[in-house]
């Protein structure tokens, strides 16, 4: 059987099974579902949650699929030091769809009147969130100008029954394409679907060129081609072992208010007027597994870690082949630092690695580069690279007036500082060491003997 959801929680029950929990009991998809996320967050637990009864349907409810990096490692079937170079790798050995004339997904088909988005385990995480968000679903749209299919992850307000609010950025490939529609006076097609093996959300956030397939990058990750049945009322490919799918057309023209809604800075993003989807079409496998993405979460962030860390990779070494690893921390939000590790070869190739990787994302605020014995890992390391090398006026520097991501809380307008938009200063630290001045020397163990310590051997349980 191809890939799908419920292979990777059979995975997870037979190689990691700490890092999967049911839930019984009924909750409510109002704060209920994602407060039981955020207790487990409190308690620095991170497993899957699959939820068997939510009140108001018939279909279970998973979150936090992704919500740790051994849950990402599980997702590419590898371990978590391996994990951003098997994704690089992967993302680029491509597999073009299987198309199939039935899959799972449309077992259960719901058109017309019946149509109604209540039906589904939708959740309300905030507090101050305007309603019920999709928030892991993955968009497809078909671009008519070329064939190609584009995915991505963008948050959808429920607005009626047959009404979603679709809100993306005005960079996104998705956003250019309705652009185009919308100047032809055009409806544009798109599908959501939800529920997947992990591998092809984690595939939905590459960063490939524009005309360039994630279906493909899909099957990449999953190391076989991607599964895809034709739409129900659109002239969309849609993966045939989803769990759910929403079918219908994005108008032109159209725009409803939809937010506040808890973003994956975690603060709120603020009310903005977006474009509206009319649903057309719901489809489901008969017993469905709907998967919510708790946004102001680290499963959002982890999400769309390693299409970014990839991107940053693959760009960072065309300046710099120097370059040993990339990492977008946690405590960066995994889109706003970068972390850049390389094995300098020169003086000033420090700062050519932080313009590249400023350059790479337009989401990368700041950029911090450092030597190759500095684990950026461990934001410790990484902190004292940063205050035990460093001569702050050299090291560092600032790019104004930057794009950014207008969910950045500090962002601002060409008009107004004050004023929300697309612009903020980007900057970056070079923590690196000097090639040719003299520089203090690390100091340490030899590695080959402490790498090499079994401290069971040396440390004796204490009796209670």
């Amino acid at each position: 059987m191809p890939k799908d959801l419920r292979s990777f929680l059979k995975r997870l029950e037979e190689n990691a099974p700490d890092e999967f929990v049911r839930v019984e009991r009924e909750v409510d998809p109002v704060y209920e579902l994602p407060a039981v996320i955020r207790r487990l967050q409190a308690d620095r637990r991170d497993p899957a949650v699959l939820f068997e009864h939510v009140k108001g349907s018939r279909i279970r409810a998973i979150t936090n699929v992704l919500g740790s990096t051994r849950l990402l490692a599980e997702a590419l079937e590898t371990t978590p030091d391996k994990l951003t170079q098997t994704y690089i790798d992967r993302e680029d050995k491509r597999h073009p769809v299987q198309i199939l004339g039935q899959g799972p997904v449309q077992e259960v088909t719901i058109t017309g009147d019946d149509i109604n988005l209540y039906d589904l385990p939708i959740v309300t995480n905030c507090e101050k969130d305007s309603g019920a968000f999709i928030s892991g679903g993955v968009s497809t749209v078909r671009d008519p100008e070329t064939g190609i299919h584009n995915s991505g992850i963008y948050r959808m307000m429920v607005h009626d029954k047959k009404t979603l609010g679709m809100s993306y950025e005005k960079h996104t490939h998705i956003g250019r394409v309705h652009r185009h529609a919308e100047a032809r006076g055009e409806a544009l097609e798109c599908v959501v679907w939800v529920g997947h093996h992990p591998a092809t959300l984690l595939g939905s956030q590459s960063k490939i060129p524009f005309g360039e397939d994630e279906y493909e990058v899909m099957g990449g990750l999953l190391e076989e081609p991607l599964a895809v049945v034709k739409g129900k009322t659109v002239d969309i490919l849609i993966p045939a072992y989803a769990e759910v799918a929403i079918e219908g057309r994005i108008l032109p023209g159209a725009r409803l208010p939809e937010g506040p809604y808890g973003e994956f800075t975690w603060y709120y993003g603020l009310e903005r007027s977006s474009p509206i989807m009319e649903v057309t079409a719901i489809t489901f496998r008969a017993d469905a597994i709907y998967h919510h993405l708790f946004a102001a979460h680290p499963e959002h962030n982890l999400t769309g870690r390693l299409g970014r860390e990839s991107v940053l990779y693959k760009r960072v070494k065309q300046s710099v082949p120097s370059v040993q690893a990339v990492r977008m921390p946690m405590s960066g939000i995994c889109r706003f630092t970068a972390y850049v590790q390389i094995k300098k070869e020169f003086d000033g190739e420090g700062k050519l690695a932080a313009l590249a990787a400023l350059a790479a994302d337009p989401f990368v605020k700041l950029a911090v580069i450092v030597d190759d014995d500095i684990d950026i890992d461990n934001d410790s390391d990484v902190l004292w690279a940063i205050a035990t090398r460093i001569q702050p006026d050299k090291a560092t520097f600032f790019v104004q007036d930057s794009a950014v991501s207008r969910l950045d809380p500090a962002s601002y307008s060409i008009w107004s500082r004050w004023e929300k938009d697309t612009m903020n200063t980007k900057w970056a630290i070079d923590a690196t060491m000097p090639i040719e001045a003299p520089f203090e020397e690390r100091a340490d163990v030899p590695r080959e003997i402490w790498e090499k310590i079994d401290l069971s051997q040396y440390i004796v349980p204490t009796k209670r």
